[in-house]
């Protein structure tokens, strides 16, 4: 994204990415910070419903929060291609033409394993001087929007700070049914049982939905989120009552 201040201000750029899910610490519903429901259907839905809702995030703010703005934008592209793209045509199984499994606790695992599968091959990528762990604890610096009340970006950024510390492990997919389906212990075998098999389970995950559609999710969301980005996010900066424009 040809956006310097995404650069000048990386920490704030991973942090807005996360926050969307700030809603698994407040417990708010997921329409309150990702603007638009599971039942989604067009890409760039949840952006376009957030900068109407807060016409004032067009407005001249500081580069800290155009970068975090950035970030956001990209977890709901993120979010919203998955969706479309990977979520609906393979695991949702109230669509007969294109479910892989008829069970939907089964098709909630594969979804999640390919989620995490792809956290796992990214990790190992980030490191040195932008790794989001060396660049979190001042993220939360100058940063201003109108529907996270004061101090709340703070709470959430110690929260995402303490994560980064944790090595990948699969118990993960544990974590993530459990939160679908609240301690049901039946789902946890099923889990489990998917576990018992790696990297099996995953290979016949992969044989039903080709790596070439992950790839192809990857490359659709990095689009969705530049294109998002350049049409809602602002790059230009008032510094002294003067508009600022980009030469490019």
């Amino acid at each position: 994204m040809d956006r310097s201040y995404i650069y000048d201000h990386l920490g704030c750029y991973f942090l807005g990415s996360t926050t969307p899910d700030i809603r698994a610490m407040t417990k708010w519903p997921r329409e309150q910070t990702h603007f638009a429901p599971l039942s989604v259907s067009e890409v760039g839905t949840g952006t376009r419903t957030m900068f109407q809702k807060h016409p004032e995030l067009s407005q001249d703010t500081s580069p800290a929060t155009k970068a975090f703005l950035a970030g956001y934008v990209s977890h709901l592209a993120a979010d919203e291609v998955w969706i479309t793209s990977v979520f609906r045509p393979h695991f949702d199984t109230e669509l007969e033409q294109s479910r892989v499994t008829d069970s939907q606790v089964e098709a909630n695992i594969w979804d999640r394993a390919l989620q995490l599968n792809m956290d796992q091959q990214t990790l190992p990528k980030l490191n040195g001087e932008i790794h989001p762990q060396e660049l979190l604890p001042c993220s939360d610096q100058n940063v201003s929007v109108s529907f996270l009340e004061d101090g709340l970006l703070t709470e959430w950024k110690d929260w995402v700070s303490r994560f980064m510390g944790w090595e990948f492990t699969w118990d993960r997919l544990k974590r993530a049914l459990n939160r679908l389906y609240r301690d049901d212990e039946d789902v946890q075998l099923t889990v489990e049982r998917f576990l018992e098999g790696m990297p099996r389970s995953l290979e016949q995950v992969y044989e039903k939905v080709p790596e070439g559609a992950i790839t192809a999710y990857q490359q659709r969301a990095v689009a969705a989120t530049i294109a998002q980005v350049q049409e809602f996010v602002p790059d230009w900066h008032s510094g002294n009552g003067e508009t600022n424009w980009p030469l490019t």
